[in-house]
């Protein structure tokens, strides 16, 4: 991805996050969290797709990393002007720029959930 399209106000796409595992996990909780960047602020478009490019997301290879007992699991997904890729990561997440990266779809995505009518 080139940088200039990262400041870029048309970048389309979207972020996804699943967590699972962990501590108190509930699997029947777990449900993934979708942002459309329509719905970001241009500086949040620009910071995920700044972080997708420093964390190679698109190009990098897989990681295999065993996941621990009681850690947690990611599964990231990431749409960002027509390319697609998703991800399962585990805790620890050994790449600072990838820990980074879900780090704030995960913020992202609690700024922006739907709110809840009851």
């Amino acid at each position: 991805m080139q940088m200039d399209k990262a400041c870029d106000e048309t970048v389309t796409g979207e972020a996804r996050v699943r967590i699972e595992g962990g501590l108190a996990h509930f699997p029947g909780l777990a449900k993934e969290q979708t942002i459309s960047f329509g719905d970001l602020a241009t500086p949040e478009r620009q910071e995920l797709t700044s972080l997708a490019d420093q964390a190679d997301f698109f190009g990098c290879e897989p990681s295999n990393d065993i996941t621990r007992p009681d850690a947690r699991t990611y599964t990231v997904g990431l749409t960002i002007d027509g390319r697609s890729r998703e991800m399962r990561l585990a805790e620890p997440i050994r790449d600072p720029a990838m820990a980074k990266l879900v780090s704030v779809v995960r913020r992202l995505s609690k700024q922006h959930a739907p709110t809840r009518r009851e």
